[in-house]
């Protein structure tokens, strides 16, 4: 991994510790943001490779899965709430250490994969991109609770009575 992947990695990693960190509004429209950063670095860095053995297709196949496991569960865990009838989220610091903890993972299995002679073509592009689609599956499903969260009625509301 050369330093500039390296202060990529670092740098979109710093960017969305904040993001989830921060109470800010669901909104349909730039849900997919994030996603689209990460996607666009990734793709620009190196992309993927296609796997040359079947084995080395065993590993990107885990991480697909690695990122749409864990893009559900931050997408439930995530904290939303209404505000002034607007809908807010914010990450948890058990959202967070997930994130970082997929992120971990991906550098497993490319280091399992460069071992084992498995694959020696993954690299931070890979990562950026599987990160992507996490991200892609967490913001759709936090869109979807936003949703519902709208069209709950408020208690109290005289439009009940």
């Amino acid at each position: 991994m050369s330093v500039y992947e390296l202060i990529a990695i670092l740098g979109l990693t710093s960017y969305a510790i904040y993001q989830q960190t921060r109470c800010h509004e669901v909104v349909a429209r730039t849900r997919f943001k994030l996603t689209f950063i990460y996607l666009a670095v990734g793709l620009l860095i190196g992309g993927m490779h296609l796997p040359s053995t079947p084995l080395a297709a065993v590993f990107p196949v885990i991480s697909i899965l690695l990122s749409l496991i864990v893009g559900q569960i931050r997408g439930r865990l995530t904290r939303l709430w209404v505000e002034d009838g607007k809908v807010y989220s914010q990450g948890t610091p058990l959202t967070v250490a997930i994130f970082l903890g997929l992120i971990a993972s991906k550098f497993v299995l490319g280091t399992i994969a460069y071992f084992t002679h498995a694959s020696d073509t993954g690299g931070i592009g890979e990562i950026l991109i599987m990160l992507a689609i996490m991200m892609a599956i967490q913001a759709e499903l936090i869109h979807r609770r936003a949703m519902r969260l709208e069209d709950e009625p408020v208690v109290g509301d005289a439009s009940l009575a």
